[in-house]
């Protein structure tokens, strides 16, 4: 028997689990045995650790609410559905609804929530609404003369507008075709590319379009993006804007997803084959084996402080956050013969690594609906409120350091999810909400849960640094009919240096930040099968049956 080859994976997010269930699972034609071995400091696996298991009266059983909430689209998450399919995780449609808002304080210091445009989602094939605000205009009105003509101009000026967001929205459909768009598109930010796609005819400015085209992009654009990135409006308008059109093209007419028994399933199956899972573990330091230069020797701390060391490692997979991997490459580097070629290359990686940046996410589970829209009738399954311009310009930009704090800058769009209620919750069950990047506090006495997180946010500077770790082929293109953003490769900065030594360790970078596009889930899972697909195993010589 041949002595297996050891991998330790630290993190365990998708990306470590879905790298250590490749690499763990029984492959044919491998001709070396991996003994996988997953770091996580907290005390479960990561893609679920932040869930919460809710008894609210009304549910007879324990509700499990994923945190943060995991959907995903058809188009942009080709190989994650794959995984999942190939796993047996079910999943169903979940074709969400948006409110767009505003939120406003009033004299008294509290905040008037109020719907500017309501989308009942499939793509726009379910139209928009009417909101209430327009509505009240006629409402109002007792007279009936008055308030026939009142509702007609109502009615009217509700037409044009539609008319006018559908005009902006088609266009936009249009300008995200990989055909029509220019070759500044890959270089440009969001921002930048918002004042070059104005339209800049003469009729044009005379009718307002250039300004209704911004305002498009700053009153739904915006927000819409920056729940998707939980990210501010500051950190949307400076985001490459390629990655943007690639989103809304390859989406588009597709359906929303969710699994149909959250996220510990699909942990569960993950982690099935892993036969050395260390969680409560954190990685303290890293040097190389004393025994053979060929291998790396990790130190660990568990929940009791106590110190521990594990050796013979032939490859490390980093499926952490870009910022954490850093640091812990950073104090592998001090331990390395200077001058080296693997040091070199390792201080590259750490360099690069430095180039992505992290904003810092609350996710928060409770029952307060002052959190809505104003007007029931306004609410959808996702609610999305920005600030006032007034009152974001009075606020600091950046996420409140107060301890205990439950809001971030006013600058994020605060995004409202109305939770399903399991199947078999009665009337007396209360509605629980989840609430991303809350700009307005919810009741104390409301909050069943705090989870406070960070999330990678691309630049044009980690756009060019992702080449390092993962070169793209041309993209959006479409394999075998279904549009997807396409394939790749790894970059130069992945495994071990190209020329140079070669009985040195393999350092492996994955995560959702290791990918094209816009940093999710699907990044996650590229990313892993490419480093065990394309790294471990054709480093070691053996057939992939992937």
């Amino acid at each position: 028997m041949t002595t297996p080859v050891k991998v330790a994976v630290v993190g365990s997010g998708l990306a470590g689990l879905t790298a250590a269930y490749l690499l763990s699972k029984e492959l044919k034609g491998h001709a070396a045995r991996y003994e996988v071995h997953i770091f996580e400091k907290a005390s479960s696996l990561g893609m679920d650790a932040h869930s919460v298991s809710l008894s609210p009266e009304g549910v007879g059983e324990e509700w499990r609410v994923d945190v943060p909430m995991r959907s995903f689209q058809g188009g942009y998450y080709p190989r994650l559905m794959t995984l999942y399919k190939n796993l047996g995780v079910t999943f169903r449609k979940s074709d969400f609804s948006y409110s767009f808002s505003v939120a406003a304080p009033t004299i008294s210091g509290c905040y008037t929530i109020v719907s500017s445009m309501i989308y009942n989602g499939a793509s726009g094939l379910r139209g928009v609404s009417m909101p209430s605000a327009m509505k009240a205009q006629y409402q109002e009105t007792k007279e009936m003369l008055p308030r026939l003509l009142m509702q007609l101009f109502t009615f009217t000026l509700f037409a044009l507008s539609t008319l006018q967001l559908l005009y902006n929205y088609v266009r936009l459909v249009l300008l995200s075709a990989p055909v029509l768009r220019s070759r500044q598109t890959p270089h440009m930010t969001f921002h930048e590319w918002a004042q070059y796609s104005a339209p800049s005819g003469s009729l044009a400015r005379l009718i307002g379009m250039d300004a209704a085209w911004l305002e498009f992009l700053g009153s739904v654009v915006t927000p819409l993006f920056s729940a998707v990135c939980t990210a501010s409006e500051h950190d949307i308008m400076q985001h490459p804007v390629e990655e943007f059109l690639d989103y809304i093209w390859l989406t588009l007419f597709t359906h929303h997803y969710v699994v149909n028994n959250g996220v510990r399933d699909v942990v569960k199956r993950l982690s099935a084959p892993l036969e050395n899972v260390h969680v409560s573990s954190t990685i303290t330091g890293i040097r190389p084996d004393s025994s053979d230069p060929s291998l790396v020797t990790l130190e660990w701390a568990d929940a009791q402080g106590s110190k521990h060391t594990y050796d013979g490692f032939s490859h490390i997979i980093f499926a952490t956050q870009a910022n954490h991997a850093s640091e812990l490459l950073s104090g592998y580097l001090s331990n390395l013969p200077r001058n080296s070629t693997h040091s070199e290359f390792v201080r590259q990686q750490v360099q690069c690594l430095k180039t992505f940046t992290y904003k810092p996410t609350i996710v928060i589970n409770h029952t307060d609906d002052s959190l809505l829209p104003e007007n029931p009738s306004d609410r959808r399954d996702l609610n999305l409120i920005r600030m006032s311009d007034d009152a974001s310009r009075s606020k600091p930009l950046s996420p409140s350091s107060e301890p205990g704090s439950l809001c971030v800058s006013p600058s994020y769009t605060m995004a409202t999810h109305r939770l399903r209620k399991p199947s078999n919750a009665d009337s007396r069950a209360s509605a629980v909400f989840q609430t991303t990047n809350p700009i307005v506090s919810p009741r104390e006495e409301s909050v069943l849960s705090i989870a406070k997180m960070e999330r990678a946010i691309l630049t044009l500077d980690a756009k060019k640094a992702l080449q390092d770790l993962y070169i793209a082929d041309q993209h959006p293109q479409v394999p075998g009919g279904q549009t997807s953003l396409g394939s790749g490769r790894l970059g130069r900065l992945q495994g071990t240096p190209r020329h140079g030594e070669r009985e040195v360790p393999g350092i492996w970078l994955c995560g959702s930040y290791a990918y094209q596009g816009i940093p999710l889930l699907e990044g996650c899972v590229v990313s892993a099968a490419n480093v065990v697909e394309q790294g471990i195993l054709m480093r070691d010589s053996t057939s992939s049956s992937i």
